[in-house]
């Protein structure tokens, strides 16, 4: 059953967005960012949603979780999309979504289903338009503890915003909290012909920019015309066996041993993490080069607000050459600047992508910001979310998933293998997902992973 939430208007606005405030309500406009997962919500790429997991020695009760239900109620995840009245306005949140009970899973989980389970949650089908956008559930472990899943839509935060939404939701200061008098409410009709007004005096200067300097410089010409050019044909992926679907896997290791691991060969925890992830990527393609994706956080309070480093890997050997990669890693992050890689090409102003149109966007820029592998390391998240409901936890996991993933869809992206990393109560939770059929299933995921850990002599607890 579903139910209405009163969220606060506590988000500010997007770095692209607008806000009109009017009789208490504030209309908040989606950012270029937004619209890239909005898109592919709707089949215009790979639907995404976000995931914490978040492990417990303890057995939680419902009752526990009721408050930071109510929190994540009354915050900044209960958000839905309203679309544009006219062109080339951009779409809206407006804070009044339906919002799912907590669910509760009947059995207890086996040993090393875990992992399992939380494929199931993130499936869950999320409607960006009315909701549901978010899910807490709970589920009891056989020999003892529980887990507690949180699933949203991209739409409306990336793994970081998820983290601090769901650190407010489990502070006794936020669950107590009173519901503000300021929501986020669908924009009027003025308010659109505002907001496509500046849209386009944006995307005709920025357009115009482009245009004079292709005419003025030779290399500048020749990126408008491959953009013109562009096929939109991707990577070619096996096509892998029937019933394939995504191999996922999620485990632990003791943060002394991966610290020491790291630092033993020149490298940081981040470096390392970094390692893992490359070698893996190669093992699956069978040859280098391949290419990384670093996240990068911008800073301030927006839903999806990362950018991405790159760095390239030849060989294996390579990944074992920790000070190689720290100092490819420094090199990346001082190119990233502020989305490089994510808009369009020749640079086109990223509004661009939403006054074009959502079809039209996807295919000039049909898998934005992928590279062959992605590593997202949140650090340290103890002081984030140390304890819910009194009870301190043992581990937390991150992780964007795919749901329903199938091997014919997997050609959509470039990336093959997608990773996620947390530091909390002493350990590093690793969370990969394999968008890619060249790997056939979770078991022989582990055995990759065991593998590649086996090389820093490091050993892995598999959830």
């Amino acid at each position: 059953m579903k139910r209405r939430g009163r969220p606060r208007g506590t988000v500010r606005a997007r770095r692209l967005g607008v806000r009109s405030e009017r009789l208490g309500v504030r209309s908040e406009r989606l950012g270029v960012t937004d619209d890239m997962f909005w898109r592919s919500h709707q089949g215009m790429g790979l639907p995404l949603s976000m995931q914490g997991l978040w492990r417990f020695d303890a057995t939680l009760t419902v009752a526990d979780l009721e408050p930071a239900h109510r929190a994540l109620t009354l915050g900044p995840l209960t958000r839905r999309v309203v679309r544009r009245r006219i062109w080339p306005a951009r779409n809206a949140f407006a804070s009044d979504a339906a919002v799912a009970p907590i669910h509760v899973e009947p059995e207890p989980l086996g040993p090393g289903t875990i992992t399992a389970w939380a494929d199931t949650r993130g499936a869950r089908h999320l409607d960006i338009d009315s909701g549901p956008v978010w899910e807490l559930s709970l589920a009891r472990l056989e020999g003892g503890g529980s887990v507690v899943s949180l699933v949203c839509s991209h739409v409306v935060a990336d793994a970081r915003a998820l983290v601090v939404a769901a650190g407010l939701a489990a502070s006794e200061k936020s669950a107590q909290a009173r519901t503000p008098e300021v929501t986020t409410g669908p924009p009027t009709l003025v308010d659109d012909l505002r907001d496509a007004a500046s849209q386009l005096r944006i995307v005709a200067g920025g357009v115009a920019r482009s245009l004079w300097m292709g005419c003025r410089d030779r290399g500048h010409r020749a990126e408008l015309f491959a953009a013109a050019q562009h096929s939109g044909t991707g990577l070619v992926k096996s096509s892998g066996p029937h019933g394939w679907r995504e191999p996922t896997a999620i485990f632990s290791v003791d943060s002394g041993d991966w610290t020491s691991a790291a630092a033993a060969h020149g490298g940081t925890s981040n470096t390392l993490f970094t390692s893992l992830v490359s070698e893996l990527v190669l093992q699956i393609r069978g040859s280098g080069p391949v290419e990384i994706a670093l996240p990068v956080a911008r800073g301030g309070d927006e839903a999806n607000s990362l950018t991405a480093a790159a760095i390239g890997i030849g060989s294996v050997d390579e990944c074992q050459d920790l000070s190689l990669l720290r100092q490819r890693a420094r090199d990346g992050y001082a190119e990233a600047g502020s989305g490089s890689g994510l808009g369009p090409p020749a640079g086109m102003p990223a509004e661009l992508l939403q006054v074009i149109g959502p079809r039209a966007a996807h295919a000039l820029v049909p898998d934005p910001g992928s590279r062959d592998g992605l590593a997202s390391n949140l650090g340290e998240l103890d002081g984030v979310l140390s304890i819910l409901a009194g009870h301190r936890g043992s581990a937390i996991a991150a992780r964007s998933v795919h749901p329903g993933l199938l091997a014919r869809d997997t050609g959509a992206t470039r990336t093959s293998v997608a990773a996620w990393a947390a530091e909390s109560a002493g350990v590093m939770t690793i969370s990969l997902a394999i968008p890619d059929p060249a790997v056939a299933s979770s078991e022989d995921l582990h055995e990759l992973i065991n593998k590649t850990l086996g090389h820093w002599d490091l050993s892995a607890r598999h959830w």
